[in-house]
């Protein structure tokens, strides 16, 4: 089995904005991803009911055949509660103060909201459900959010949740794993980003030597 995870092209939130919409340069890295998937024979597809994910999807099928898709909360982003749909820079902040006052993190719920840790259960039973649904060969695409990718990442390869300090996922990467009969992990990659360099669409000047 092939799965192939990617996080959502830059949006208009990254940019501390509200709006849950692609930004310009999120529109190019989408159109970039669906270049690098064209040709890699995806069988089944489940993506976030966040507009900024379904938005990457959107363009990614001007590239790819459409086969079966499923819009899933089981895979959107964290709940951030009362923070939800501000920027990103404000949660930051608030969660540097949680952490100064000795507040767990990984446990703490905001109001409305939910802990890393649910994070981590949903990546866990969604896991389950990708083993138990679908065969051996087939190529099995993500398109969804940091948090959620990084606890499934973590879910994939039996690491502790604390792990998840040590790498990240950026907008529009593209995390690839390979897994035997019995799903394990027997090759992977983590927060790829070649496609955005290798399908570029920009025309450059051509630089005269002096």
């Amino acid at each position: 089995m092939k799965l192939y995870l990617v996080r959502h092209a830059q949006s208009e939130r990254n940019q501390g904005k509200e709006h849950d919409k692609l930004s310009e340069t999120g529109i190019e890295q989408a159109k970039r991803l669906g270049l690098f998937l064209k040709n890699k024979h995806i069988d089944y597809i489940y993506c976030s009911e966040k507009e900024r994910a379904k938005e990457t999807l959107d363009f990614i099928f001007n590239y790819i055949k459409k086969v079966p898709t499923v819009y899933t909360k089981g895979i959107n982003e964290r709940d951030q509660g009362i923070f939800e749909g501000k920027s990103q820079k404000e949660y930051f902040f608030h969660e540097i103060e949680l952490k100064s006052k000795g507040v767990d993190l990984l446990t703490h719920v905001p109001d409305g909201g939910e802990s890393y840790l649910e994070v981590e259960k949903r990546a866990q039973t969604f896991l389950e459900l990708i083993k138990n649904k679908h065969k051996f060969n087939d190529h099995i695409l993500l398109v969804s959010h940091s948090a959620f990718l990084g606890m499934f990442v973590l879910r994939l390869m039996k690491l502790n949740i604390k792990e998840f300090q040590y790498f990240a996922i950026h907008n529009a990467s593209l995390s690839t794993f390979e897994l035997d009969e019995d799903f394990n992990v027997k090759d992977f990659e983590i927060d790829d980003f070649k496609h955005l360099l290798k399908y570029s669409s920009y025309e450059r000047e051509k630089v005269e030597r002096v």
